[in-house]
């Protein structure tokens, strides 16, 4: 009997290359471990389901036994993968042993959280799975006082959908919100909008300790502030529990045919260092898989990245971006009226990168940007 594709991990990356390979593959045997309960669900919803008052449930799309039975794969949820032997090609699951043919890395990444001192500092929630997103639920449900660290993509969107709601306050140790992803005109325009949300920049959180109610956090500039929640959104990291034995820098180090270090490992999403870059968008990762499973099936494909798009879940001033947006030596050209602003950056002259907003569009740009 011919040896499956072994998928760990069941989120976007997992998924959307099992069902890529199936159509390419009918027969070869595929195996999905997953540590949760499998459950298919838009990630990005996360950050902005609380504001539409969305339970965990109701982002599920799909159940692991609906996908295994849509796709003629096997699904084994709730599976801690142990160790990986790459020498026999066997994954061990505590006592369980699973040969594979092929083996994919789709454990994604986990939610960076500061040193922080104090007795609460364990209460910290974050917000990067449904596990997740049902405990900061319940959480917001009986707090309103919340403080969001982090002005990046992730902190901002959460600031902004829970203000729909809640007292917030947000904190983060550079200049402005989205900082390293807009030039600061759009900061501030960004910032009027979120005017409910209480900003906080050039400090961070030193400590969090329980009060007789809720907690008391102390910033590193000596500001006290109280509060009922606290959700850290200053990034992810790659996870790399089971790389032992693989190229890694800060993620899985791959080619652009996902191939790891190991024969017959590759390794796709957030976990995945792609020659030097990072991409944890969901374009680069369905392009990733879709060209991975060409290259399971048979036809080796790499992946090619053309200029990635990235919009800003923040309904009150949207915002789209792609290209080179941050950086040095770049010549912003901004125009703006009552419908939003465009905001051009070139470098020697050329156009690399846009960010527009308000009810401009600026996919339009994606074929003029510089490669």
């Amino acid at each position: 009997m011919k040896k499956p594709l072994v998928i760990i991990g069941s989120g976007h990356a997992g998924y959307t290359l099992a069902r890529a390979f199936r159509q390419l593959d009918t027969s070869t045997p595929v195996i999905i471990l997953t540590q949760d309960g499998g459950e298919q669900y838009p990630k990005p919803q996360l950050s902005h389901g609380f504001g539409q008052q969305m339970a965990a449930e109701q982002l599920v799309q799909q159940h692991a036994t609906a996908i295994a039975a849509e796709l003629k794969i096997m699904v084994r949820p709730n599976t801690l993968v142990t160790a990986i032997d790459f020498d026999a090609k066997l994954v061990h699951a505590g006592a369980v042993q699973i040969p594979y043919s092929d083996l994919v890395l789709a454990v994604g990444a986990e939610p960076f959280v500061p040193a922080i001192r104090g007795d609460a500092a364990q209460d910290i929630l974050t917000l990067n799975n449904l596990e997740q997103y049902r405990r900061y639920v319940a959480q917001l449900e009986r707090s309103e006082r919340v403080l969001v660290i982090g002005g990046g993509l992730i902190g901002t969107e959460i600031a902004h959908d829970i203000a729909r709601h809640k007292q917030v306050t947000l904190v983060d140790i550079g200049s402005r919100l989205l900082e390293r992803l807009v030039p600061e005109v759009v900061s501030q325009r960004l910032h009027r909008a979120m005017a409910p949300v209480t900003m906080r920049f050039g400090t961070a959180v030193d400590r969090i300790d329980r009060a007789a109610t809720g907690y008391h956090v102390k910033l590193s500039n000596g500001e006290i502030l109280n509060v009922d929640a606290v959700i850290c959104a200053a990034g992810l990291k790659p996870r790399l529990e089971l790389a032992g034995g693989l190229a890694t820098a800060r993620g899985i180090s791959v080619d652009r045919y996902m191939r790891t270090s190991q024969p017959n490992v590759y390794a796709l999403g957030d976990c995945a260092e792609i020659e030097g870059q990072i991409l944890p968008y969901l374009q680069p990762i369905t392009l990733s898989a879709r060209a991975l499973a060409s290259t399971l099936a048979g036809t080796p494909q790499p992946v090619r990245f053309g200029p990635l798009p990235v919009a800003v879940k923040t309904p009150h001033y949207p915002i789209q971006l792609a290209g080179v947006t941050h950086g040095p030596a770049l010549d912003w050209q901004i125009s703006e009226g009552d419908d939003g602003l465009t905001a051009l950056a070139h470098r020697d002259s050329k156009l690399v990168g846009y960010v527009t907003t308000g009810s401009r569009n600026g996919f339009s740009l994606l074929p003029s940007l510089a490669g």
